[in-house]
């Protein structure tokens, strides 16, 4: 056991990165962390007396790097505009990425955090939802937060309402496209990422009550080649525009190359292909961090969900490249923006079908949260299948 601990110290050496250099500290001594264990009952419902802001100590694990392109970047940029808006010391937040979310390795780094004094822990990948889960039954004391996760007296689950913007991704493909039939190429059959695929297929009908989106599986968070291979099946096909949900460039690449367009996904992807890239859908997970951390500190934190969208600028999409866009294009898009901002126009808004026929929502009816976060169909103009 003890070869066994030293072992995982020694690993914890190795994966932790530390935000800021040490140098740029302030002088005084760091507060020591004690944890929410100065709550005299765990983390739930009920009130406490919080937790000082000063002793606020957070931690999270990402599934790739910190500089992926993608999903783990618009974390981790989250992470460092919560640590900025609160005035967090830079010994406050420690964050480790390339924890894999299968095997042991998941509950390994939530242990090295809970070893490291963090009292407030995030997994910001799906594939975390069990280890974390299992883990904050073991430390009742601390906070734990899991994207579209479960959970527990201590564990609270987080998401955006992403569809609104990606609705208006979808929208600009097709006010782009000369023909009918787009492309997406999608991550993995994962609930946020069939959502991505269904919203932005549901902008592009809005568009062109023709339009019809076909999606590709690269079956992996993270594989460039795979991404590559499948935008340029859906380019030579005829297709003109793409949408995208993953963490690399190639998408980008593959549609600057063909000569076709596409929407970056995570994090603003204009820069990688200036003369394809129409707008990209983006992430800011600050609102919903700052949120649970000031909800620790005053005494009011609870396991309830939060749920955040483009009032809140949790989600959003970048301006429209005026490069390449039409004028008119530009302004019809950012009207229909403000529609749906308004709640004019609806996203996932009965009558609603899935590409087998079924009925999924009568008319006028809306998803209740648990169902869009858990959506496992493809929409009725989607052409493709789910793995």
């Amino acid at each position: 056991m003890r070869k066994s601990k030293l072992i995982a110290l020694m690993l914890a050496v190795a994966l932790i990165i530390s935000t800021f250099a040490a140098c740029s500290q302030s002088g005084e001594e760091p507060t020591k962390t004690t944890g929410a264990s100065q709550n005299t009952e765990a983390p739930s419902g009920t009130e406490t007396a919080g937790i000082p802001l000063e002793e606020i100590k957070i931690g999270a694990i990402f599934n790739t790097n910190k500089e992926d392109g993608g999903w783990s970047q618009a974390m981790y940029e989250s992470f460092l505009r919560t640590k900025e808006e609160l005035g967090l010391r830079d010994d406050q937040l420690i964050l480790m990425e390339e924890i894999a979310d299968t095997g042991t390795v998941t509950e390994n780094a939530l242990e090295m955090l809970v070893d490291s004094g963090c009292n407030m822990i995030f997994g910001t990948s799906s594939g975390y939802t069990n280890p974390t889960a299992t883990t904050s039954e073991r430390y009742p004391d601390i906070y734990f937060h899991q994207f579209e996760g479960k959970t527990t007296d201590n564990l609270a689950s987080f998401t955006a309402r992403d569809y609104q913007a990606i609705f208006m991704a979808g929208y600009a493909a097709a006010k782009m496209s000369s023909v009918d039939e787009l492309g997406f190429v999608a991550a993995q059959p994962q609930a946020s990422v069939v959502r991505a695929v269904n919203a932005w297929a549901e902008g592009a009908e809005y568009a062109n009550p023709d339009a019809t989106v076909r999606v590709v599986w690269s079956n992996s968070w993270y594989d460039p080649a795979a991404d590559k291979e499948n935008a340029n099946s859906l380019f030579d096909s005829g297709i003109e525009a793409l949408g995208y949900h993953g963490s690399t460039t190639a998408v980008m690449q593959a549609a600057a190359e063909k000569g076709g367009y596409a929407t970056g996904f995570h994090i603003d992807m204009k820069s990688y292909a200036p003369d394809a890239v129409l707008t990209s859908f983006v992430w800011d997970w600050s609102p919903i961090f700052t949120e649970f951390v000031e909800e620790a500190v005053a005494g009011t934190w609870t396991n309830a969900t939060k749920f955040k969208g483009l009032e809140e600028g949790a989600a959003s999409v970048t301006p429209y490249n005026a490069d390449i866009m039409p004028a008119d294009v530009i302004a019809d898009c950012e009207a229909v923006e403000a529609k749906v901002n308004s709640g004019e126009i609806k996203v996932f808004v009965g009558p609603l079908y899935d590409n087998k026929g079924n009925q999924l929502l009568e008319d006028g009816e809306e998803f209740e949260d648990e169902e869009w976060i858990g959506m496992m169909y493809l929409a009725d103009n989607v052409i493709g299948e789910l793995p």
